[in-house]
């Protein structure tokens, strides 16, 4: 008996639900973008009307776990606060930098998160980051500067991705404080309803009608944005995650496709440079935390599904 075809089977069922998780991430920020830049929509408002279908699958995860979708008593209410916050910020910075700058590029910028991470783990957690790692963080980092292109001024879209980048790249480093104490439905159903509330008062000062195709839009925009989550989470029982982590920048290829389909926007050779560099440290970054969690006997940095299109986590 061939005791490895459900390990292959497994395998193949982890990348594909990955793939189909990147690419309904990818959904997301197109059609946020196009909430934004052709309807017109405010970001506050588009967070509070797309923030339902990501709601309910938490609480649909929640009853998996739990047996009931109601069971969200936790232990660590200032942690949950604390990232949802830092997930309305990232979530906010990241669809209004949408409207100023090409979507791929908004993509690569935001590929720079995981290296932040491994850039504040030291100062923050007091983590021992090795000179393999902070080489990596570097070349990150030069991938950064490339992509924002070298002598030009930074505009103001690229100050919200990377702002959106850096406040990602805190709430991965909360979530390792209260990682294996606490659900990962109850992480998922406190950041987004979290931000929910957070955008409630701003949302419908800047409300305006939403008409039937912009309602269409939306969502699509929640839906994808639920079909990713339980995609994602599906795919991360199944596979390890180190193994998945290629698939994530997959993202700019839609976003390439997506960006050329709806505004004719062509990446410039700039933006796939630095997208190859980052890509590059993002890559040793994982492969490198994996051997060194292997050879210590540990398990990796935990990884929950992603609170935000676009950002690797």
């Amino acid at each position: 008996m061939d005791h490895s075809a459900p390990t292959r089977s497994a395998t193949i069922q982890a990348f594909l639900l990955y793939t189909f998780a990147v690419f309904s991430y990818a959904v997301v920020d197109a059609a946020t973008k196009l909430l934004r830049l052709d309807y017109g929509f405010g970001t506050w408002q588009i967070l509070l009307l797309t923030r339902l279908p990501p709601l309910l699958v938490a609480l649909a995860l929640t009853a998996q776990a739990t047996g009931s979708p109601f069971r969200l008593k936790t232990a660590f209410p200032k942690w949950h606060l604390l990232r949802g916050v830092l997930v309305a910020i990232t979530s906010f910075a990241f669809f209004d930098g949408l409207k100023y700058l090409p979507l791929a590029d908004c993509i690569v910028l935001a590929f720079a998160a995981p290296v932040f991470v491994t850039a504040l783990s030291g100062p923050l957690l007091g983590e021992r980051v090795g000179w393999r790692r902070w080489s990596a963080v570097g070349v990150g980092f030069i991938g950064v500067i490339v992509a924002v292109k070298p002598g030009a001024p930074i505009g103001y879209g690229t100050w919200l991705i990377l702002i959106s980048a850096a406040a990602y790249a805190l709430t991965l480093l909360t979530l390792r404080r209260i990682s294996g104490k606490e659900g990962t439905h109850n992480i998922l159903f406190y950041s987004t309803a979290f931000t929910l509330v957070i955008s409630f008062v701003p949302g419908i000062r800047e409300w305006q009608p939403v008409g039937w195709h912009a309602a269409g839009i939306m969502l699509l925009q929640g839906l994808a944005s639920a079909c990713g989550q339980l995609s994602m989470t599906r795919a991360l029982r199944l596979g390890e995650a180190s193994m998945l982590v290629p698939i994530e920048f997959t993202a700019l290829v839609w976003a390439v496709l997506f960006g050329y389909m709806f505004w004719n926007d062509i990446p410039v050779i700039e933006v796939l440079a630095g997208a190859a560099l980052i890509i590059a440290a993002n890559i040793y970054i994982s492969h490198r935390e994996a051997r060194l969690a292997k050879s210590r006997g540990i398990a990796p940095s935990p990884r929950v599904v992603p609170e935000h299109p676009g950002l690797p986590d």
